[in-house]
């Protein structure tokens, strides 16, 4: 049975994304509407001015948003399934929503006849992980029936898996509104098909260096997000070169050449100068705060105590 679900995240206090998705998918059949969490930007918003304003605002936004929710609920056949975000505490606000289904993180929810978790500890081959971070480990060793995700704001699908971009994000930097899109992915048996549907600057990105590593869906200005900023492809070969040597063993410690060697291995053709680059990465990995990795006693390398979406 194929299973046709509109997937979208990352509105940020936005509602006029969201009206925007309604308004071009109204007339479409879906059996699941997947939201994958941040609906405020409250995080943010405590730490330009403090905590207490930031919950304000985002118990605020959440009120806002959950009548537009609710019309998404009422647009799939088995309703909304949903997650909160970083920017959303995690849930850790004054204010509950009470629309659809929550993704539980410490067990696994059916709905209609689709299993669903958030926790990586109940994934299993007939389980869809619908989380807000991206999980780097995930990239090259995922057994689930699909996962879900956003939090980059880089949207990809490799395999079974895909990121869903953002519905709308402000500029760190100059405060400029960006708007992108959301995704019809069709569900079933032989895997997840998607397309990519745009109501502001996605595109889709096949980049020719790093195909590989799926197929991206970027703002055009932005293009490949490995060839914008290299760090990201050697954090995800981190996190996926040290899980895939760890995960069924006892080991905590891995050594450079086995990571490299490992990395290597899960492409079939990799970029030139993968290995050079990589080993160079590695050996300033200390100037990277948002590696997975870091240095054990010994100089082995070892999961980050504060890993960042590992």
């Amino acid at each position: 049975m194929t299973h046709r679900i509109l997937v979208m995240g990352d509105n940020h206090g936005d509602v006029r994304s969201l009206r925007r998705v309604l308004d071009d998918a109204d007339n479409d059949p879906f059996d699941y509407v997947v939201h994958v969490g941040d609906y405020t930007n409250a995080w943010r918003t405590a730490r330009q001015d403090d905590e207490q304003t930031g919950k304000e605002r985002g118990r605020e936004q959440l009120e806002a948003v959950e009548p537009v929710l609710e019309r998404f609920d009422e647009l799939a056949a088995h309703g909304l399934v949903w997650v909160y975000g970083n920017q959303d505490y995690f849930g850790d606000l004054d204010y509950e929503l009470s629309v659809g289904t929550e993704v539980p993180d410490d067990g696994v929810v059916t709905v209609g006849e689709v299993a669903f978790t958030s926790s990586l500890d109940h994934v299993d081959a007939e389980t869809v992980l619908v989380t807000h971070l991206e999980h780097w480990r995930l990239a090259d060793q995922f057994d689930g029936r699909a996962h879900f995700c956003g939090n980059s704001h880089r949207g990809r699908q490799k395999g079974r898996r895909l990121n869903s971009a953002f519905l709308q994000v402000r500029d760190p930097r100059t405060e400029e509104r960006r708007v992108g899109g959301y995704f019809v992915a069709e569900l079933d048996e032989d895997g997840l098909d998607v397309e990519m549907r745009s109501i502001g600057e996605l595109t889709r990105v096949e980049c020719e260096r790093h195909g590989e590593r799926g197929v991206q869906f970027q703002p055009e200005s932005r293009g490949c997000m490995f060839c914008n900023e290299e760090g990201t492809l050697w954090r995800e070969m981190c996190a996926s070169g040290y899980y895939g040597l760890t995960h069924d063993s006892d080991r905590e410690t891995v050594d450079d050449e086995d990571l490299i060697d490992y990395a290597a291995r899960l492409w079939e053709d990799p970029p030139e100068g993968f290995r050079e680059r990589f080993e160079s990465y590695l050996a300033e990995l200390a100037d990277d705060r948002y590696s997975p990795l870091t240095r054990a006693d010994g100089g082995a390398l070892t999961l980050a105590e504060n890993s960042y979406s590992y």
